[in-house]
């Protein structure tokens, strides 16, 4: 396979435009095997060797998934902004995000999902848990949005939204096979329509539409941050910003799921990509940060994502060896001692 970087010894993930959280490479270089995973997105087609002498392991093994308090700084979402999430299949997604900006009276979460109360009660046996505690936090609930006709399906009106997301977009198939190449185009129209709707909702300039995406095949093939925008003959009302690597570990108590299916599904490759604002703020105007940061603006949270970093992290945990083998050097550390 030709080399994406030709720094680098073997190949590595396309890292154009991709960023990352301070909080994930730090877990990543602290030794956590599904943070490194997420950051280098480390496949067999691309690096056998490291997969080999270090299998990826079961999300959970994260140290940080048991912490069950949202971050103040995660993907960009504040306290103070208005949020949109449409497609939320068991609202657990808008939980998390509730739980770090609704606790705020200025701000506006407005849950929604594609299918009815009744629907997500059948898949979903904790589902009214979640809807009670978003109307706990304020969050204003509805059901049967299309978040490809919100103009007919969404009842809220004269609102701006700083932030419209939409995770894991997709046609939905009867067998459950979602994604695949057979239904490409289909998505690829869905995506379309989807950021068509935004443009009556997004906040003039601080707003983001943002969605969330695996990137292996055959995800990437949906070139999604090219296909969004590619029917404006004229000039988009947001361009494609880049991708931040995907670590639900901060956004607690969100579970991706496949549309109407309890089963989680793995997203350690998962992206989240961002389009937002052409105009941008002047120095007068009051508005919220870009998540990912443009000239001028500074983001400590936010970093690009680089071959040096990703073979840092290859290294330290070349080093470390593979879990069994963390777990035999503690044993006989043990016994030593």
């Amino acid at each position: 396979m030709k080399r994406c970087h030709e720094e680098s010894e073997y190949p590595v993930r396309d890292l154009n435009g991709l960023f990352a959280q301070k909080t994930t490479i730090n877990c990543a270089q602290n030794g956590c095997i599904p943070c490194a995973y997420k950051l280098c997105c480390f496949d067999v087609a691309l690096d056998a060797s490291f997969t080999q002498k270090i299998p990826n392991t079961r999300p959970e093994l994260c140290p940080r998934t048991f912490d069950t308090h949202g971050k103040e700084v995660t993907f960009g979402y504040k306290s103070g902004m208005n949020v949109l999430t449409v497609g939320d299949g068991d609202f657990t997604f808008s939980l998390g995000l509730a739980r770090i900006i609704a606790m705020n009276t200025s701000s506006m979460l407005v849950a929604t999902s594609y299918e009815s109360l009744e629907t997500l009660k059948k898949v979903y046996p904790n589902i009214q848990d979640t809807i009670d505690e978003l109307y706990a936090l304020n969050v204003s609930v509805y059901f049967e949005v299309d978040a490809t006709n919100l103009k007919e399906t969404l009842p809220v009106r004269n609102v701006k939204f700083h932030r419209i997301s939409w995770n894991f977009p997709c046609t939905a198939i009867s067998n459950g096979q979602d994604g695949q190449n057979t239904e490409l185009v289909q998505n690829q129209n869905l995506i379309k329509a989807f950021i068509k709707q935004c443009e009556s909702y997004l906040s003039h300039g601080d707003g983001e539409i943002h969605m969330i995406h695996k990137t292996k095949p055959p995800y990437n093939q949906w070139s999604l941050e090219i296909v969004a925008l590619e029917d404006y003959k004229e000039k988009c009302f947001v361009e494609y910003k880049g991708r931040i690597v995907f670590d639900k570990c901060l956004l607690p108590p969100y579970t991706p799921r496949k549309a109407l299916d309890k089963k989680s599904f793995p997203v350690s490759d998962a992206c989240l990509y961002i389009f937002g604002s052409i105009d941008q703020r002047n120095e007068t105007q009051k508005g919220f940060p870009s998540t990912i940061p443009t000239t001028g603006e500074v983001n400590d949270d936010v970093v690009p994502v680089t071959t040096k970093l990703v073979d840092t992290i290859r290294e330290i945990h070349l080093v470390l060896g593979s879990q069994q083998d963390r777990k035999k050097f503690k044993k006989n550390k043990r016994k030593a001692s």
